[in-house]
């Protein structure tokens, strides 16, 4: 079963092609890696980063393609999908 989570709504479009996404809730930032989906479903990057304060975070989103951004508006709200963690397994030991 996927699951999914109110990302926040589009903040501005860098120079760089990047998107950035005022995070509509802050006691529950999405981890980096997560998949970014627009309303109807499509998937349309992958988070990169998160900046900004604490109280106030953005996520930083790099789109699978430039052409999605042609779609994508100011103010336009976006998803993620939750990905589990991967845990890590330390490997060797103490000699």
């Amino acid at each position: 079963m996927k699951s999914f989570g109110l990302l926040g709504s589009v903040y501005t479009i860098t120079r760089n092609k990047l998107i950035i996404v005022k995070i509509g809730k802050p006691e529950a930032i999405p981890a980096i890696g997560s998949k970014v989906l627009d309303a109807s479903g499509i998937e349309i990057g992958r988070i990169v980063d998160v900046i900004g304060p604490v109280n106030d975070p953005f996520a930083v989103v790099k789109p699978n393609s430039y052409s999605v951004l042609s779609t994508i508006k100011q103010s336009t709200t976006l998803f993620y999908r939750v990905v589990k963690q991967k845990k890590y397994v330390k490997k060797g030991g103490k000699k």
